[in-house]
């Protein structure tokens, strides 16, 4: 099937219908309990309760976000829940395809990159708007941070970045890429401005002691929160190499990962380089997801924009680079849906984690790419090999 007819445009424009309706028809279906559990949490803001615990008349499972992050879901606590569920999925899908938009701006040939993306990105995207998470809007505000800071807008960049920590924590380890650009003392003084304001926009409705005591609890629900099915590393290891579940093992892992990802910054010499920071950024992309004890299906956003950068960096894609890419849609974007047998998933996709190895794949490959990179080695400007057959299509 030709594909000349999805132009840029109209990617764009399906995109966002697509994610948004997804979402909407899982509301249709009754199955919304984490917009509930998003949403609701601000009534008791209101009530001055604590937000941690168990709710059953409101939702089910036990709240683990921040008490901004409560406050910030206020419009949508007094929005009909039907309107909100749109709302929502609509400011997700619409943040994810911006912060790809703009991430890419600039490049030569940005359209065909663009394109490339968003097709790479949709399917996974899906998934995370079917289960009406935030992990869309977590990655898009991420890649809109980067943006700003690549073009020395400090204030917006740590705006973006704190946003995304009071969502998910992790999003805000960002901010780490502060240190390739400009304006370091700058942007350093807005990231401690923003997190004192996010930190604080609670106590429009709670006084600061009960603010104070909603962090705490935060904070223990962080740290005691029960592990996730380990759709990671950590999982594999578990499942393939007889890896024993326990905190001890997957610090040692977390703690593994985090050194091979920072161990790359030693280059100094490539700080200011072009192609080393998109790589470093896709890498950063991947390990969050892959190195995560909480890592789950609707997470692997993340992990797959940082798949679908590694190969916007890639000027001359060889047969192993095609392979990964392949692996990645396959088992990674597609392995959760009907294109498989139920079976299948149940049997084997589900218990051997097959999601996260596609990712594994190319972070490898990633790591070995940083490493062996050369000094004078810059991003090209110029159309790939695979540019030239996919840009007929868009024509």
């Amino acid at each position: 099937m030709s594909l000349r007819w999805l132009t840029l445009p109209r990617l764009v424009t399906l995109f966002i219908i697509i994610l948004t309706g997804a979402g909407f028809q899982k509301y249709l279906m009754g199955s919304f309990n984490n917009y509930l559990m998003f949403s609701k949490p601000f009534q008791n803001l209101l009530l001055n309760q604590s937000i941690y615990g168990l709710y059953p008349d409101l939702y089910d499972d036990n709240y683990k976000y921040s008490p901004t992050f409560a406050w910030l879901m206020g419009p949508f606590y007094y929005a009909p829940t039907g309107l909100g569920v749109f709302f929502w999925n609509l400011i997700n899908s619409a943040v994810l395809a911006l912060g790809v938009w703009l991430y890419l701006d600039g490049e030569e040939d940005a359209a065909r990159k663009r394109w490339m993306a968003l097709l790479i990105i949709l399917p996974e995207a899906l998934v995370t708007a079917q289960n009406m998470q935030s992990n869309n809007l977590i990655v898009g505000a991420i890649l809109l941070g980067l943006y700003q800071l690549r073009n020395e807008r400090v204030w917006q960049a740590a705006f973006c970045f704190v946003l995304c920590g009071f969502i998910k924590f992790y999003g805000i380890t960002a901010a780490l890429f502060f240190i390739f650009y400009p304006k370091k003392p700058q942007f350093l003084l807005a990231m401690s401005v923003w997190t004192v304001v996010f930190a604080l926009a609670p106590i429009t409705l709670i006084p600061f002691s009960s603010l104070l005591n909603e962090y705490q609890e935060w904070f223990k629900v962080v740290m005691v929160s029960t592990l996730g099915r380990l759709v990671s590393v950590m999982g594999i290891l578990e499942v393939w190499f007889g890896m024993a579940k326990t905190d001890a093992n997957l610090r040692v892992v977390e703690t593994v990962g985090i050194v091979l990802f920072l161990l790359p910054f030693l280059r100094f010499r490539l700080w200011s380089n072009g192609l080393f920071q998109r790589r470093m950024i896709a890498y950063f992309l991947l390990f969050i997801i892959l190195f995560n004890k909480m890592a789950e299906s609707p997470t692997y956003v993340l992990a797959v924009t940082g798949v679908a950068l590694w190969w916007l960096t890639l000027d001359s894609p060889t047969r192993l680079d095609w392979v990964l890419l392949l692996t990645v849609l396959v088992f990674t974007s597609l392995s959760p849906t009907d294109l498989f047998p139920r079976f299948i998933r149940s049997e084997f996709f589900v218990p051997y984690r097959i999601k996260a190895v596609g990712g594994v794949l190319v972070w490898g490959k990633l790591q070995w790419g940083l490493w062996t990179q050369p000094a004078d080695d810059q991003i090209k400007m110029t159309s790939s090999s695979t540019s030239a057959p996919i840009s007929r299509l868009m024509s």
